[in-house]
């Protein structure tokens, strides 16, 4: 799975607050295209034993504002086990941290709608990859899912 071509053009955002952080237990984010192998190399563990973190969730339910259509975007985001992120330290601490996946590092609960568009636009684009939409379909589904909205 490669990334598109650029990268995103946004900047981390920093809040760890309870309220931000409230994703880990309940829907962590999706992957863009590429941060598997990033995860990965992070981990120094081979993709494949990586993968087994995640699954396949339904993912992002999208609108074309020019045709007026409406479909979901398939994502892809680390598994929960007992009510948490698979990489949770038992500390509450993000092991994956450094490279944690787009739908972790780039939004915050306070972030403006507007702001929060952007980067979802973005993101969207990059899951609609044939490679990473191929790399969805090899996963197991999402045993919960509880998407948020900004």
């Amino acid at each position: 799975m490669t990334s598109p071509p650029d990268g995103p053009p946004f900047a981390r955002t920093v809040c760890a607050c309870d309220e931000c952080r409230r994703g880990c237990h309940e829907q962590p984010g999706s992957l863009a295209a590429g941060e598997l192998e990033q995860i990965a190399a992070y981990l120094a563990r081979p993709v494949a034993a990586v993968l087994a973190k995640f699954w396949a969730s339904p993912g992002a339910l999208v609108g074309n504002r020019a045709t007026g259509e409406v479909f979901r975007v398939g994502t892809i985001t680390p598994r929960l086990a007992g009510g948490r992120c698979v990489f949770l330290s038992a500390d509450d601490r993000c092991t994956i941290h450094a490279v944690a996946p787009y739908g972790c590092r780039m939004y915050d609960s306070h972030m403006q709608a507007d702001e929060a568009q952007r980067r979802s636009q973005w993101l969207v684009r990059s899951q609609q990859s044939p490679a990473y939409q191929s790399l969805r379909r090899t996963l197991a589904p999402a045993a919960s899912y509880r998407p948020t909205s900004f």
